[in-house]
């Protein structure tokens, strides 16, 4: 009996976080509130369906586990580097203002002042999913407040180990110097960190090569459960939190070929395991805090929102970037976060809080988390309507585009001016083709501006800043970003105000070819498939061939927007995108099989998927005669998205058609 109650409980929990997350999914808010509120309806403070389970709370620990993991997967070394004055200079002084002003206002308050750590660690973290998704969005995670958030946001992530560190050590009940507890967790965390690094290089990751070689999608995803846990259970026996040792495995696997794959294969279990950590802080949330002290949890809400955004406002100013861009920068980053649910966990597990001081900051974490994205959605707005500089700084931009523009003619103007923007600019000036740049970098910009290009600033992105460039009477647009959500916005907004300017679009590969065609540009230009192509010239002129002869089969491949050489077999970390339409795949007619001595026309393929080859004896012939009769050991090569391509390759199998 005991059993089926636990069957029922489970049941509970999928049916209403299915309807929780696709509603809130469908209004644009993270699924993180829909798990949030089903714990809270299914909790012993509202129905009572759910009552308070260890087992549930272990479930939701090893979900914080693949949280940090996955976070670890995500930390990049070089990305790191690149941005290191925003990661440890906006980044480092953000965590530690609001840490500890939120540290003294609770002590103030009567809070002790290691429970008043637990909670500004808990308020000083910002929701990477809500400020990210946003940004991306609204097509602002490559401008400079964008470039802010998203550093300040990479320090936060690194800043959680840290505070699952820290919180067990200070709730420990023993009073005396915390100098030898946190040099001893600093050193069995060096130690940790030694072992799961000689470990990874010498072992795990010749391990890794191998399972991936078997092709054993099963095997690999085991495989990863199995090293998360294993570095979660070494920082926990050396006295450590779980979550930190699957952090440092998801860093040691960061720096492998294989970063995408785990990504890839975790991201299930990661997402459930985190949904019921979620629901279990949920079912501790009482909701008559609402009720009862109103004024506590409003006050905290506009203190998260208002006191984290001011921090990074004046951070980001004294730093040397302009009012606007450090006002949008604070809107950004002016929310709760996921990982102060998980802090706040670490604090209730370790009786360093109470449920009843933890039940308004969750209160207030989880409506700075409602609002704010419709506050980030307004930021440039906001920005101009509370610092007029930052208004006439943008009118003076506009200004001056136009008025390069009013002395051009006939000209180019191109999206984006890093290294691709600069060597097109070269070739354009050869050919006596004027031109005009628009970019986000003021770095690039004042260097290029230095030396006599025509760079303005300007988010090429946004109708009225395009129309400043001389759209209008311009002879082409050429985007050279390798963000395909960018580009594509860029050439639905450029073809909307010009339905006959010519567009051309310079992408890292041809995923997105079609999609792009469709939205308007006139020619694609995939990163991947031009460096083919140009190894192929280089290679058949060094072989001897005339040159006029390679530029002919150059031009035929371009033909038809690479349709000839787009297809290719991939291998099994390729299968990413299994929607792509020019997979290759082999099909081998085995002795026996039903398709011996069946027509190649008898055989109906899905609509995306077609027969280019047939291979026999060794000798392959593109575009076989349709009645041609199958022999056993014939190969098909189809081509096709890989759903569809593996479909025609059971009914080869089986012999239907």
């Amino acid at each position: 009996m005991h059993d089926f109650d636990q069957l029922n409980q489970v049941l509970i929990l999928l049916f209403f976080s299915v309807i929780s997350v696709a509603i809130f999914r469908k209004i644009n808010l993270p699924s993180v509130l829909g798990y949030l509120l089903v714990g809270m309806l299914a909790g012993h403070h509202t129905l009572g369906w759910i009552p308070e389970s260890a087992a549930i709370e272990q479930i939701a620990e090893i979900g914080v586990v693949f949280l940090l993991f996955t976070i670890g997967l995500e930390v990049s070394i070089p990305k790191l580097m690149s941005m290191k004055s925003i990661v440890f200079g906006i980044g480092f002084a953000q965590v530690f203002i609001s840490t500890f002003s939120t540290l003294g206002l609770a002590m103030w308050l009567g809070m002790s002042w290691q429970a008043a750590f637990a909670v500004g660690g808990a308020l000083a973290l910002s929701s990477t999913a809500i400020v990210v998704k946003q940004l991306t969005e609204q097509h602002e995670l490559h401008s400079r407040h964008g470039h802010i958030a998203l550093g300040v946001l990479l320090f936060q992530d690194l800043a959680v180990v840290p505070f699952l560190v820290l919180i067990p050590i200070f709730a420990q009940p023993e009073a005396g110097s915390l100098f030898m507890p946190i040099s001893l967790a600093l050193l069995k965390g060096a130690i940790a960190f030694g072992i799961i690094y000689v470990v990874g290089t010498y072992l795990i990751r010749p391990i890794t090569h191998w399972i991936s070689s078997t092709y054993s999608s099963e095997l690999f995803t085991l495989f990863i459960l199995l090293i998360t846990l294993l570095a979660a259970w070494l920082t926990w026996k050396l006295g450590l939190s779980l979550a930190m040792g699957a952090f440092l495995a998801g860093i040691m696997l960061a720096e492998t070929e294989f970063q995408h794959q785990v990504q890839t294969e975790i991201r299930p279990f990661k997402d459930v395991l985190m949904g019921l950590f979620f629901i279990s802080v949920g079912t501790q949330f009482n909701w008559h805090i609402l009720l009862t002290d109103p004024i506590a949890v409003l006050v905290l809400t506009l203190g998260l929102i208002l006191g984290k955004g001011l921090a990074v406002i004046l951070i980001a100013r004294l730093s040397g970037n302009e009012t606007g861009v450090s006002i949008r920068s604070g809107i950004s980053l002016g929310q709760g976060s996921e990982f102060g649910f998980a802090l706040l966990g670490v604090g209730l597990s370790s009786g360093l809080l109470s449920l009843e001081v933890s039940q308004p900051i969750i209160a207030a974490i989880v409506f700075s988390m409602v609002i704010s994205p419709m506050i980030i959605r307004y930021n440039g707005q906001i920005a101009k309507f509370l610092s007029p500089d930052y208004l006439a700084q943008q009118k003076q931009n506009d200004t001056h585009i136009e008025q390069a523009a009013d002395h051009v003619s006939n000209h180019v103007i191109i999206c984006g001016f890093g290294r691709t923007g600069q060597n097109l600019s070269q070739f354009l000036k050869q050919a006596n083709i004027p031109f005009l740049a628009l970019e986000l970098d003021p770095d690039l910009i004042n260097e290029n501006w230095d030396a006599g290009e025509p760079v303005y600033y300007g988010d090429s992105s946004h109708p009225e800043v395009l129309q400043h460039a001389g759209l209008d009477h311009a002879r082409a647009v050429v985007i050279t970003f390798h963000d395909f959500n960018i580009s594509h916005h860029i050439t639905r907004t450029a073809k909307q105000l010009r339905q006959d300017i010519p567009i051309i679009v310079r992408t890292r590969d041809d995923l997105h070819l079609e999609e792009l065609l469709e939205t308007g540009a006139t020619d694609v230009v995939p990163d991947t498939v031009e460096s083919s192509m140009m190894l192929a010239w280089h290679a058949l002129t060094h072989f001897g061939l005339e040159r006029a002869d390679v530029d002919d089969m150059i031009d035929q491949a371009r033909s038809n927007h690479y349709s000839r050489v787009r297809a290719f077999f991939h291998s099994q970390e390729d299968y990413e995108h299994p929607e792509h339409f020019h997979h290759l795949h082999s099909i081998e007619v085995l002795e026996g099989s039903p398709s011996v001595g069946r027509a190649i026309n008898s055989f109906v393929f899905d609509q995306h998927t077609t027969l280019i080859a047939l291979v026999r004896h060794g000798i392959r012939t593109d575009s076989p005669n349709p009645d041609t009769l199958l022999l056993a050991d014939d190969v098909i090569i189809v081509e096709g998205p890989t759903n569809e391509t593996r479909a025609a390759e059971l009914e080869i199998y089986r012999g239907k058609g």
